[in-house]
């Protein structure tokens, strides 16, 4: 059993002594905790995209809307906690419950562990804080190895704002990028639960070694989109092409495969080409900069020989540059076998698939065909067939006539199957975050 690090130990025992002052906070008091620190975010605001850049390669102007989605996150996360917490439970509509009310609250589970991935690492990060720290727990935050200042600067927001408010010391701590270290912690009992995203063999791994803890998982995904017949294929392909590959295609909600009918490929193929090629690809410096650099050279590399194997074994190359170091130019890809690994695994870069079907619910069998589960697209005029996509598609968002990187922060947001358990978004989150207690007084005797 791997034991916690001394700095660990001193970790665990700041959140449980901040958790014994902070979940007897009102409501009130966590409120304006969220909002100083929405405050502290919106002043480092173009810091904290510069530093994601440099660290990460996300195209500053996607960076600047990263940290822009956090603060509507904490936003949302502030209103949340003004309904969040306690909720009526109709007893004087049951027999036998006779001078009896009832309620049922939540109440903060105790210390949370949070682990976020490098792909956003402000807003995923902010995605697991903010509710933790609403719903009245303390937390230790494990953040991505690949942008440390960006996280030191997030983590300083909040210090700033804790200070401010006068919430307590250790309330929020930032633990170093150890996966050792961290494992080590997330095994240890005072830690009531863990919040991870990030790949799906971690995710797994989780689910193992810390079988019967609370564990909120939010993995990958194998994002899917069906393009029925009769729709405007240079306006589906435009709205496709971003959410494809976008911030070089690090998004777990990605269009990856993409099935088109039959009688529409020869119009939507060449649409969509025309609509990846559009988009600005090089320094992520430039606002105009849509397609940057992979997370580093050795991933680049890595997905530059798979399209090599996918082009020997037969692929069609729509769309394919040369790599430049970990900057790797949108490949569009026809003619893959369902067993190919750019169509059964998550390909995490700008590549895509493009597959013709001869009907539409062909299209969704292919599209349902995954043990992922986190998001899938369905574009059509037809509404019987906009509410088969509904019941067909098994994830845990279906976008009708919208991509599947499409995303509000304060809704719900997470995967089944493969991709994970329950749902993120502030509301949502902090039900993972706080156990239910069903509270009954009966008269006065």
């Amino acid at each position: 059993m791997t034991m916690v690090t001394a700095a660990g130990e001193r970790m665990v025992e700041a959140a449980l002594g901040s958790f014994d002052a902070w979940r007897a906070a009102s409501r009130l008091e966590r409120r304006r905790l969220i909002d100083a620190w929405l405050g502290e975010v919106g002043h480092a605001r173009e810091e904290l995209a510069r530093l994601l850049t440099q660290e990460t390669g996300k195209p500053i102007t996607l960076a600047r809307g990263e940290v822009g989605r956090a603060e509507a996150t904490l936003r949302a996360t502030a209103e949340a906690i003004g309904t969040f917490g306690e909720e009526a439970v109709p007893y004087d509509l049951m027999a036998g419950a006779d001078g009896c009310r009832a309620v049922l609250r939540r109440f903060p589970v105790g210390p949370v562990l949070a682990i976020t991935p490098f792909n956003f690492p402000v807003n995923l990060a902010v995605h697991k804080l903010g509710p933790a720290l609403a719903a009245g727990c303390s937390a230790i935050w494990k953040p991505c190895p690949q942008a440390p200042l960006t996280s030191k600067l997030l983590w300083d927001t909040f210090e700033t704002a804790r200070r401010g408010t006068g919430a307590p010391a250790g309330l929020l701590q930032l633990a170093p990028s150890d996966p050792v270290a961290a494992e080590a912690m997330s095994k240890d009992p005072r830690i009531a639960a863990v919040s991870f995203t990030g790949s799906e063999r971690v995710g797994r791994h989780l689910e193992q070694v810390l079988a019967g803890k609370r564990l909120l998982l939010e993995l990958g995904g194998n994002g899917a989109v069906v393009v029925d017949e009769g729709v405007d294929s240079a306006a589906v392909a435009r709205s496709l092409a971003p959410a494809a590959v976008a911030g070089a295609g690090q998004s777990c909600s990605k269009a990856q495969r993409i099935y088109v009918h039959r009688n529409l490929w020869e119009s939507f193929a060449p649409a969509f080409v025309a609509a990846v090629k559009a988009l600005p690809v090089g320094d992520p410096m430039d606002p105009a900069t849509v397609v940057g650099p992979l997370i580093d050279e050795a991933t680049a590399r890595r997905m530059d020989e798979g399209l090599d194997r996918a082009v020997a074994a037969g692929a069609e190359v729509l769309l394919r540059g040369s790599r430049q170091g970990a900057l790797l130019p949108p490949a569009i890809l026809a003619g893959l076998p369902e067993d190919d690994p750019f169509q059964c695994e998550e390909a995490f870069s700008p590549i895509t698939v493009l597959t013709p079907v001869d009907s539409f619910e062909e299209g969704l069998d292919r599209a349902a065909a995954t043990r992922y589960g986190l998001r899938a697209s369905a574009y059509s005029r037809d509404q019987r067939h906009l509410r088969l996509a509904e019941a067909s598609l098994r994830a845990g968002g279906v976008l009708l006539n919208l991509p599947p990187t499409f995303r509000l922060d304060a809704a719900p947001f997470g995967g089944v199957r493969a991709s994970g358990n329950g749902f993120e978004g502030p509301r949502w989150a902090m039900e993972g975050f706080t156990e239910g207690r069903l509270i009954v007084e009966g008269p006065a005797l």
